[in-house]
């Protein structure tokens, strides 16, 4: 059996102080739907794990987690895991949260 390559995955590097407006930054920028029920997302602990989903215009698939917590220092840590079956649109979608998750733009 063939293995499958590995799933891009970036680390979160943000100036964004709290974990749920990364969500949501993260969430505006990719024009991704979040999967994760926003009863699951309430509350303020110092982390948060959610599912986003999107299809690209050319009918292909896209399934993002996002994992990050509150470090001591008050800086956001985790990762972004990025499936898709077409490696394309999974370097791709990696590629434009790497640009837009500091916060900045």
């Amino acid at each position: 059996m063939p293995s499958s390559p590995p799933h891009p995955q970036v680390a979160v590097n943000t100036t964004i102080p709290d974990v749920n407006l990364f969500l949501d930054h993260i969430v505006a920028s990719t024009n991704m739907k979040c999967l994760t029920p926003p009863r699951a997302l309430e509350g303020d602990c110092g982390y948060l794990a959610a599912n986003l989903y999107a299809r690209s215009v050319f009918g292909e698939d896209a399934l993002v987690n996002v994992s990050v917590e509150k470090t001591a220092e008050g800086k956001l840590a985790g990762y972004i895991r990025i499936r898709s079956k077409t490696q394309g649109i999974a370097l791709s979608l990696g590629d434009k949260i790497t640009l837009k998750q500091r916060g900045d733009s």
